[in-house]
Order: C-alpha cells, then sequence, then structure tokens
C-alpha cells in the first residue's frame, strides 16, 4: 500500500511517500500519465489502496513548480518534462532484486517542499499507526 503524508519540520520538513515496488511503480505510472495529459489528479483517488491523512493534489504548472502547502492541502505543481523525470527515478526503486531505497526529488524551484520517495526503509506501519 502506498503511503503519503506531509512530515513538518523546523529545519528539514519533508512530503513522504512510502511504499514497496509495486506502489512506487503505480505512483510512476500516475506521473507519467500525468505527463502526457496535464490536469489536476487527486492522487489517493487514483492509486488503489493509496492510504494518507494529507490531501495531494498533482497540479500542471507553468511559472511555480515543485511540492507547495496552500492551506492546510498540498499541491505537486510539475510540467510534464519535470513529471517524467522524476517518474524515471521513482521507477529506479521497483526492480526486484532491490530490497531498500530512496530518492530525494526537487525540481529546483524556491519554496518547494523536497519529496522523499522510500522503499523499505520503514516499518509497514510507519504512518499509519505510529503518528
Amino acid at each position: 500500500m502506498l503511503r503519503f503524508e506531509y512530515m513538518p519540520s523546523d529545519f528539514h520538513p519533508l512530503f513522504l511517500f512510502i511504499g514497496e515496488s509495486s506502489d512506487l511503480a503505480a505512483l510512476a505510472k500516475l506521473l507519467r500519465r500525468f505527463a502526457e495529459d496535464p490536469q489536476p489528479i487527486a492522487v489517493a483517488e487514483r492509486i488503489p489502496g493509496a492510504t494518507s491523512r494529507t490531501d495531494l493534489m498533482l497540479a500542471p504548472a507553468d511559472d511555480e513548480f515543485g511540492m507547495r502547502e496552500t492551506g492546510g492541502k498540498f499541491i505537486w505543481k510539475l510540467n510534464g518534462w519535470q513529471a517524467t523525470q522524476i517518474a524515471e527515478r521513482i521507477e529506479l526503486l521497483t526492480p526486484v532484486g532491490n530490497k531498500s531505497g530512496s530518492e530525494m526529488l526537487e525540481v529546483g524551484s524556491e519554496g518547494e517542499i523536497p519529496v522523499k520517495v522510500s522503499r523499505g526503509e520503514f516499518t509497514d506501519d510507519f504512518l499509519i499507526d505510529r503518528r
């Protein structure tokens, strides 16, 4: 099950995605679909079994990019090229032989929240029971 949530911090806040190979592959596939036809997408609604207490929208952008918080909700603002590049990096975590790994994803836009995608680095109940 793909789990995601904003992890606040005074110094290094981040948006964390956790999952196994198939979960991360589903996230990468969603990003590739978005790249082909950029339109607002509620991430939790498009990935079966995804769970989060954080509202997250994937949205097309042409000026302000990256993960942003707006009124307690989060918007991952990307253009098609950025979404494809991020999908490629996430796919590097999905091969069966990989037991664990992570990627820090940023597009280099001032004020964006870094995104961490992780496989095998957290227990199955992290972001569900431990908060």
